[in-house]
C-alpha cells in the first residue's frame, strides 16, 4: 500500500504555465484637412494654404405654408323652378356656375398654381334616368386647357338617389381666384352641366327632384400665388450644434483677422422687415456663453422685395458685416462653442397692403438667414485639449490569462504644425475611470516649408507602459479615453497647408501568462 501511494505521488503532474506575446490593434483613426475641402468649409489657395469658406443657411422658410388653402367642403343643390316639365332624352336641364369662397382670413389671393391637391366630388341623381354630369372649373387651366370632367351617374329615386364619387387631381393647375366678374379674390368657380340620358326615355322633372353636388378641397398646396399675403411675423430661436467641439476639454485658440457676414435674404415679391436679437456661442465644457454684438442688432430693418421672376429670382439682402473691428467677433469665435443660438424675427408686409394686391410667391421663393465667412486658416493653439473615447475588448479570461507586463504603442504620422501630448485612461462599461496611463514622449509637430508650401511630416512612436496595477484592470476595461493636448509651434499663428493630417494607430503589446 505504501508502495502504491509512493508511485501515485511521484506520477502527479505539475501545473502547466507558459507565456505568450499578444499584439492587439485597438484604434485606427485620422484627421485629414483635405477631407473637408469642397464641402462649403475649406478651399485650397494657390499657395496651397487652407482658406475657410463657410456658407450655411441658418433659417430657410418656405412661404408656401404661409399661403395655405384650408380644407373646405361646399354643398350646392339644384332645384327646378317649374312645377313639372317633361324632359326629353339628352336634354340639358342644369348649366350653372357657382362661386366658392376660401376663408383665408387677411390673405387675399388673385391667382394660384397648385403644387399638389385634390377635390373630392359627390354627385346625387334622383332622376329615373341616367344623368350625364359635366364638371368644369372656369379659370383653372393646365397647359392652356380648362379643367373639365364628365361622369355618368345611374338612375335613382327621390327616396334613394344614385350616388357617384370621384376625385379630381388639381396638381399643376393655374387657377384664377378673381371670380366670374374678375374683380374679387379668394373665389373658386365651378360649373355644372347635367343632361338626361340621350338613349333614355322622356321623364317628368319636378321641384322635388333635387340634384345635390358636394365638393371637398383637400391637401391643397400652392407653389405660386399672387395677391396680398397679409401682415405676418415669423419669430423663433434656431439652434446649431457643432458636436466636434464637445471633444474640446480646455485650452485656448487665437484666430487671425476674419470677415464674416450674416445676411437676411428675401426671395418673395413682398416687402419685409428683419430683426436679429442676438447670437450666442455656448461652450458646454466651460459653461461660458458669449453673445455676438453688432451695432444694428435689435433694430427692425427693411428688406426690399426680390427682383426677377420664376427661375431668375435675385433675392434682396440685408447684410450684417463683422470683422475684428466690429463688436466682439474674435471673442465670440474663440469661445469654441459647441452650441449656437440665433434669435430672429421676420415680418411680412410690415406696412400692410402696400403692393395693392401684387405680392408674388414663386416656387423657389424663400426668406431666411445665411452666414458666410472667408478667411485664411491661421490658428494659434495653447494647451488645447481634445478628448475622445473608443470601445475596446481585450477578451481576457482571468481564469486562463494574466498580463505579466505590457504597453500601449501609439504610432502617429503628424503633418499639422502642432505638437501633441497624449495620455490614456482605462474606463469600465459605465465609463468610470479605472486608471490613467501617461505617455513616454510626445507627438512632434510637423515642420513648415514655406518655399514648397507644405508641411513636412513627423513619424512618431509614443509608448505608454502599463503598471502592474493597471494590468490587472484590463480584464474589466471596455473603453479607452484618449486625451490629446495640442500646442502651436511658435507664438504667432500657424499657417495650415493642404497636406495637414494626423493619422494614428493605437495598439496593445501584452505579455500574457497562461496556466492550466
Amino acid at each position: 500500500m505504501l508502495f502504491l501511494l509512493t508511485i501515485s505521488i511521484s506520477c502527479r503532474k505539475e501545473k502547466a504555465n507558459w507565456t505568450s506575446d499578444w499584439v492587439i490593434p485597438l484604434v485606427n483613426d485620422s484627421l485629414v484637412i483635405s477631407d473637408y475641402v469642397n464641402d462649403s468649409t475649406f478651399a485650397i489657395n494657390t499657395d496651397h494654404s487652407i482658406q475657410v469658406i463657410l456658407k450655411r443657411r441658418l433659417v430657410d422658410l418656405n412661404l408656401s405654408k404661409l399661403v395655405k388653402i384650408p380644407d373646405t367642403t361646399i354643398k350646392q343643390s339644384f332645384i327646378s323652378s317649374l312645377n313639372a316639365i317633361n324632359v326629353t332624352p339628352g336634354f340639358t336641364f342644369i348649366d350653372q356656375i357657382q362661386e366658392h369662397n376660401f376663408d383665408l382670413k387677411d390673405i387675399a389671393l388673385k391667382e394660384i398654381r397648385v403644387k399638389k391637391g385634390k377635390a373630392i366630388v359627390k354627385l346625387e341623381n334622383p332622376l329615373p334616368t341616367k344623368g350625364i354630369f359635366t364638371i368644369s372649373i372656369p379659370g383653372a387651366s393646365k397647359n392652356g386647357v380648362e379643367y373639365s370632367h364628365t361622369e355618368e351617374v345611374a338612375a335613382g329615386t327621390q327616396a334613394k338617389p344614385s350616388i357617384a364619387k370621384l376625385t379630381l387631381d388639381l396638381t399643376g393647375y393655374d387657377i384664377d381666384l378673381r371670380g366670374e366678374l374678375g374683380n374679387s379674390y379668394n373665389l373658386l368657380q365651378s360649373k355644372m352641366k347635367v343632361k338626361t340620358d340621350p338613349q333614355g326615355n322622356t321623364i317628368t322633372l319636378t321641384p322635388q327632384d333635387i340634384i345635390n353636388y358636394t365638393i371637398s378641397f383637400e391637401d391643397v398646396e400652392v407653389d405660386y400665388a399672387k395677391g396680398y399675403f397679409g401682415h405676418t411675423t415669423f419669430s423663433d430661436t434656431t439652434k446649431v450644434d457643432l458636436t466636434f467641439f464637445n471633444k474640446i476639454m480646455g485650452g485656448a485658440v487665437n484666430i487671425d483677422d476674419i470677415d464674416l457676414n450674416l445676411t437676411i435674404r428675401n426671395g418673395i415679391k413682398v416687402r419685409a422687415k428683419g430683426l436679429i436679437h442676438g447670437i450666442e456661442s455656448i461652450n458646454q465644457k466651460t459653461s461660458q456663453t458669449v453673445t455676438l454684438t453688432h451695432p444694428y442688432f435689435s433694430n427692425s430693418l427693411y428688406v426690399n422685395q426680390t427682383q426677377g421672376a420664376w427661375d431668375n429670382l435675385i433675392p434682396s439682402e440685408l447684410t450684417f458685416h463683422f470683422d475684428n473691428s466690429t463688436g466682439n467677433l474674435k471673442q465670440f469665435l474663440e469661445n469654441l462653442g459647441s452650441t449656437y443660438q440665433l434669435q430672429y424675427a421676420l415680418e411680412i408686409n410690415p406696412d400692410g397692403n402696400a403692393s395693392s394686391g401684387n405680392d408674388i410667391l414663386y416656387p423657389k421663393s424663400r426668406i431666411g438667414i445665411d452666414i458666410d465667412a472667408n478667411f485664411p486658416l491661421r490658428v494659434g493653439i495653447d494647451d488645447l485639449i481634445l478628448q475622445d473615447t473608443f470601445a475596446i475588448d481585450f477578451k481576457n479570461d482571468s481564469k486562463l490569462l494574466k498580463v505579466n507586463q505590457g504597453k500601449f504603442i501609439l504610432k502617429a504620422l503628424n503633418t499639422f504644425p502642432y505638437g501633441v501630448n497624449v495620455e490614456l485612461t482605462l474606463l469600465d462599461e459605465d465609463n468610470k475611470s479605472l486608471g490613467q496611463i501617461k505617455s513616454q514622449g510626445q507627438i512632434l509637430s510637423a515642420s513648415t516649408d514655406n518655399v514648397l508650401e507644405k508641411h513636412i511630416a513627423t513619424d512618431n512612436t509614443v509608448e505608454f507602459y502599463i503598471s502592474k496595477d493597471n494590468a490587472e484592470k484590463l480584464a474589466t476595461t471596455k473603453y479607452i479615453m484618449l486625451r490629446a493636448t495640442f500646442n502651436s509651434t511658435h507664438i504667432n499663428n500657424n499657417i495650415v497647408y493642404s497636406n495637414a493630417a494626423l493619422k494614428f494607430l493605437l495598439s496593445a503589446h501584452l505579455e500574457l501568462k497562461s496556466s492550466l
